[in-house]
């Protein structure tokens, strides 16, 4: 069987690329989508760009069984599915419904129109990598009652799937002198970053600890909205502390030795699609404090790590719209952070188990065997 892919990105690498064993991966031509073309001519014409987020359409239709997007919409008669972070169709219109205070959405003809691709009997699924965008994307089908239960029975929740990453935790775990600390994340401020440290130079004073930071320093403008000089200061300021290591595009093995050397992961993020440094951290069994916004509550807990409680609405999204959210979100993570971090240093002990538990998690939920055959039966109703 032969699957269509339209980019070898991230997410699709993560996600899609050669989970199924037996299928052939095919990369198809970009400009063979009409909505890229006409993006393009509009930017040459009018030097300004449209926005092509969600769509694709062939001109002309690829020797493929079945196309595989990520987070977009196929209008064209070829059989297709889609894989999702936060809900599909991706547009301005729909894909910041769920972070309003009390979610809600504007009903309009864009929407409507790709809803009725999904419905057609050449999608073959619809997959959300997590509950809590599945959630999302039933929020947004109430919207759209012709639409909800043809699309709800495409619906699927499949979880990333993760190796397990050899290493003696046993030995790790045993006679710490030095706590090691990790954090992964392109967009420090937006992880929760500033924060984190805040609260790890405050307990410098008492207990004897490393922080290893592998970032990019990236800025997003949603969230946080910290500019590139913001972000760069913050990064030049980091440098000067002699406990902390800060790693810029390094390849992901290299990262994933770094966690393996590490006794705790750091996640205490604002926003997060999903968390998959939290899979490759446990993975290699070191168990992560993180934050319980959108999927990490179902893929982190108590009994392997720790979680940080912010304040959020109904579908999982923290509330950092306002000045006065945002101070709440700041205060309350650094509270429950540095209690978190207090328990860790005064009760080592806890370490190897939650370690074992995080093991455990990765190889009964995210199992790359029970992954493909998910994938598999749903590539079958081609």
């Amino acid at each position: 069987m032969k699957i269509g892919l339209t980019q070898n990105d991230y997410p699709i690498r993560r996600n899609i690329l050669n989970k199924v064993s037996g299928c052939e991966y095919v990369f198809l031509r970009k400009n063979n989508n009409l909505f890229h073309s006409l993006s393009t001519v509009k930017k040459i014409l009018f030097r300004k760009k449209s926005n092509i987020e969600g769509k694709y359409f062939f001109y002309q239709k690829p020797k493929i069984d079945i196309l595989h997007l990520y987070n977009d919409i196929n209008y064209s008669s070829q059989k297709w599915v889609t894989s999702f972070e936060t809900l599909v169709p991706r547009f301005i219109e729909t894909k910041n419904d769920h972070q309003k205070t009390e979610p809600q959405h504007i009903h309009n003809t864009k929407t409507e129109k790709a809803l009725k691709q999904i419905s057609r009997k050449n999608c073959l699924g619809i997959i959300s990598i997590s509950q809590a965008s599945a959630n999302i994307q039933l929020e947004l089908l109430k919207n759209y009652p012709e639409f909800q239960e043809i699309i709800k029975n495409k619906l699927s929740v499949i979880h990333p799937s993760q190796e397990v990453i050899p290493r003696d935790s046993g030995e790790v775990y045993k006679n710490i002198e030095v706590f090691n600390f990790i954090f992964v994340g392109t967009q420090f401020h937006l992880k929760g970053g500033v924060e984190m440290v805040e609260v790890l130079k405050k307990l410098r004073q008492k207990y004897n600890f490393k922080l290893t930071i592998v970032s990019s320093f990236k800025t997003d403008h949603y969230v946080t909205k910290v500019t590139e000089k913001e972000a760069q200061e913050t990064k030049e300021m980091l440098k000067k502390e002699e406990w902390i290591d800060i790693l810029e595009n390094i390849p992901n093995e290299k990262v994933l030795e770094l966690i393996k050397q590490s006794h705790v992961g750091l996640l205490p993020t604002w926003s997060d699609t999903y968390g998959f440094s939290v899979l490759e951290m446990q993975a290699a069994g070191v168990p992560v404090i993180t934050t319980d916004i959108r999927a990490l509550p179902e893929i982190n807990n108590e009994n392997c790590g720790w979680l940080i409680h912010l304040p959020q609405n109904r579908l999982k999204q923290a509330l950092y719209y306002s000045n006065e959210q945002k101070e709440e979100l700041k205060r309350t993570l650094k509270e429950q952070l540095e209690k978190i971090l207090e328990d860790i240093f005064t009760n080592p002990q806890q370490l190897l188990e939650k370690s074992r538990n995080s093991l455990k998690r990765i190889k009964e939920n995210h199992d790359p065997v029970i992954f493909s055959e998910k994938l598999n039966t749903i590539y079958s109703k081609a």
